[in-house]
């Protein structure tokens, strides 16, 4: 009679690129599951009429952290690859070691060398200050290579909402352009030129307006990731975002730069499966369309 296999024998078949580690992290979140049970070891047996099942991870609640840190920072899921946070409005991502103001690389490594002094924080892509929303790091060398070449390729689903003045005409649009950054002010603007103007391209969708207050709602997907990209090319396209301090207005409402990073979507460098996350939007936001 066969001997029937165990749960680390199908997962290593499900997952043959994944560590050890990663394994034992599906298990322990309660991610697997034989006949709708949760399994309880990598040594359990697995018949061939039973149903073994991976749930991935936003429904298996594991990336339902609450762990917040200083000056708002919020680690919204955790493992042994990767980190994902919500970084509130007026926090810098990164910049050199010598800034004394906090942002969110130096606050993560902080954290985490406080529990190891061998933990490693990866940077892989920034928000501007004064934007929120979700932001991924990498735990492991071979975490940071595999989201830096996403990045690269363009494989990362990246989507805001956001706030704009004025009702587009069109509903959906994709916009292309040229983008060149002032050095002396970090001001980004629309160039013509050729040799040194960095190609830009988004694509929004227009999901509610509010013609008498003459503002809408957009949910823009980047295709690259250019430094201001989503307020410049919006702002060239004749709707300023709203609350924008260097492009628009600060002092009006949501009384902040509305924008907000509310969806990724990427291969997860430990099971290399495609995992999303989801930030709902500021209630702030929602707010300019009751008032």
């Amino acid at each position: 009679m066969e001997e029937p296999q165990t749960v680390f024998d199908l997962l290593v078949h499900m997952y043959p690129h994944a560590k050890k580690t990663t394994l034992r992290e599906m298990l322990a979140h309660k991610r697997v599951r034989i006949n709708g049970e949760v399994a309880r070891s990598l040594k359990q047996p697995v018949r061939k009429s039973d149903r073994l099942e991976v749930t991935d991870i936003a429904a298996s609640g594991h990336h339902q952290h609450n762990t917040v840190l200083s000056d708002g920072l919020r680690i919204a899921h955790l493992d042994s690859e990767i980190i994902i946070v919500e970084k509130p409005s007026g926090l810098l991502t990164a910049t050199d070691s010598i800034e004394k103001r906090p942002y969110v690389l130096k606050l993560l490594t902080n954290y985490f060398k406080k529990q190891n002094h061998k933990n490693q924080v990866h940077l892989i892509h920034r928000l501007d200050r004064d934007a929120s929303g979700l932001l991924v790091f990498a735990r492991t060398w071979n975490a940071y290579r595999s989201l830096k070449e996403q990045f690269f390729e363009h494989t990362i689903t990246r989507r805001y909402d956001v706030i704009v003045h004025g009702i587009p005409r069109k509903k959906e649009a994709k916009l292309e352009n040229l983008l060149l950054e002032d050095p002396k002010t970090g001001e980004v603007r629309i160039t013509d030129d050729l040799r040194n103007g960095k190609l830009a391209i988004l694509s929004y969708l227009l999901m509610k307006s509010d013609p008498k207050k003459h503002i809408a709602h957009l949910k823009c997907e980047l295709f690259t990731g250019r430094k201001h990209q989503i307020r410049v090319q919006l702002k060239a396209n004749g709707h300023v975002v709203c609350g924008d301090p260097m492009y628009g207005k600060a002092e009006e409402p949501p009384n902040r730069l509305a924008l907000h990073a509310s969806h990724l979507t990427f291969v997860h460098p430990g099971t290399n499966r495609k995992v999303t996350f989801e930030s709902p939007m500021p209630g702030s936001f929602n707010h300019m369309f009751l008032v």
